[in-house]
């Protein structure tokens, strides 16, 4: 069974935004000193780069990531076209199943994708067999109220 669930990617029409902000100019005249104030609200697509097609977003099913500080229900916001690996967490494709692994270069240089669970054994990422990174986690969105 599969620790992760990917989710549909958040894709807006630049039409939509341009709409949106059109809609929200007011201007009769002079513009009012309090606008030198306002602030742009926080738009966590624009923080993590949801409305980039490369960003996805992916929901943690269970309690297996734990040991990296991810529980179950945690959103994991994924770069795949992200290139720099090393001392990152990815999402990679082992037999079938979607799993998050921190990758980690040994003394030889050799990379090994390690789990949050140190009793489950390292896989070599320079190995023999042909492992999928799927993408770079970048950001993890946790929901602490209940």
């Amino acid at each position: 069974m599969s620790s992760l669930s990917i989710l549909a990617r958040c894709e807006r029409l630049r039409e939509r935004l341009l709409t949106d902000v059109a809609n929200g100019l007011r201007i009769t005249g002079f513009q009012s000193p309090a606008e030198d104030e306002k602030e742009d609200g926080l738009s966590l697509d624009l923080l993590t780069g949801l409305g980039a097609p490369h960003v996805w977003a992916v929901q943690v099913l269970d309690d297996n990531l734990v040991g990296f500080g991810i529980f179950r229900g945690d959103r994991l916001i994924v770069n795949r076209a992200a290139s720099h690996l090393d001392e990152r967490l990815v999402v990679v494709d082992l037999a079938g199943d979607y799993r998050v692994r921190l990758v980690q270069r040994d003394l030889l240089g050799g990379r090994w994708l390690k789990a949050a669970d140190p009793i489950a054994p390292d896989v070599p990422l320079d190995g023999d067999e042909i492992i999928e990174v799927w993408g770079v986690v970048t950001w993890v969105v946790s929901r602490v109220a209940i």
